[in-house]
């Protein structure tokens, strides 16, 4: 129980750092509708569930101290550059649906269609480096609850944000 309480510490420590997750807004926030999807807002969000994650992940793989010291900051590390290639992607499929509206040359449109490609597939290389660390961090069984834990949150976030997108078009309609 105590390594339990010092993971979890831990937790909060690294939330703490990379953010104020914790902090009250100084009035309580404004009904939803009032409150757009803000790149701030949006960051603020990104990190609670982060926190969120860690605090499923350590449960549920029962990290130790030391595993969870070890995990997070490669874990953290592998995520912010795979959110680098997905921003870029996203920038990337903005600029191919202008250039379509535009009727860019097909020479254009081909570049950056192999740049996307080029994209995924550093993506798929640092999932890989991202694993030889866990590998080196988590049991063979711990690395499997990893692999099904991950599947399992993504699914769960997907059907949050399906049932909140879901619940802001039903408020829009009259």
């Amino acid at each position: 129980m105590k390594k339990k309480m010092c993971v979890v510490a831990l937790i909060l420590a690294l939330g703490l750092c990379s953010g104020q997750l914790f902090a009250q807004p100084a009035a309580p926030p404004a009904p939803r509708e009032d409150r757009p999807m803000t790149q701030e807002r949006a960051e603020e969000l990104r990190k609670r569930v982060e926190l969120i994650w860690m605090w499923k992940l350590t449960e549920e793989l029962n990290l130790t101290e030391k595993e969870g010291a070890k995990l997070f900051p490669v874990l953290r590390t592998y995520e912010e550059k795979k959110r680098g290639l997905r921003e870029e992607n996203r920038r990337l499929v903005r600029e191919l649906e202008k250039m379509i509206k535009d009727n860019a040359p097909e020479r254009e449109l081909k570049g950056i269609i192999r740049t996307l490609e080029e994209n995924d597939g550093k993506r798929q290389e640092v999932e890989k480096e991202a694993f030889r660390e866990i590998e080196k961090i988590l049991s063979v069984e711990k690395q499997a609850k990893y692999i099904v834990f991950q599947a399992r949150f993504k699914h769960e976030i997907h059907g949050l944000l399906q049932k909140a997108r879901h619940k802001e078009r039903m408020s829009e309609k009259p």
